[in-house]
């Protein structure tokens, strides 16, 4: 499994599923799932869960989310990276009046096939 070449993204090109663009997804390597997300003001993010395997990365490019991690709230506007490692519960909303995006990575991969099945 797995690209035997480089893979190339151009702006605009990835693999989308709703509100989130793929770059690197499972067939091009097994180790990550790298994505582009943009959130509309004012809209939740999934329900709360949990990645029993899988860390999940968000970087924050525009504008701000509130993740919950737990029990916590964290406001991370641009810049702001936050690692959820497996096991533990979170998700993330955008309280504002304007969009957010943010870089996502999934490791290992997978997150594409079950975002793509739902």
């Amino acid at each position: 499994m797995g690209a035997e070449r480089a893979v190339v993204v151009r702006p605009g090109e990835g693999h989308r599923v709703g509100n989130v663009e793929f770059l690197a997804r499972s067939a091009d390597t097994p180790r990550f799932n790298l994505s582009s997300v943009t959130v509309a003001p004012h809209r939740e993010g999934p329900e709360p869960h949990v990645h029993p395997t899988e860390d999940d990365a968000f970087y924050v490019v525009e504008g701000e989310l509130v993740f919950l991690v737990e029990d916590d709230e964290v406001t991370a506007g641009a810049g702001t990276f936050v690692l959820v490692p497996p096991g533990v519960r979170h998700t993330f909303a955008n309280r504002t009046d304007s969009i957010a995006r943010f870089l996502n990575v999934h490791a290992p991969a997978g997150f594409d096939l079950r975002l793509a099945a739902d």
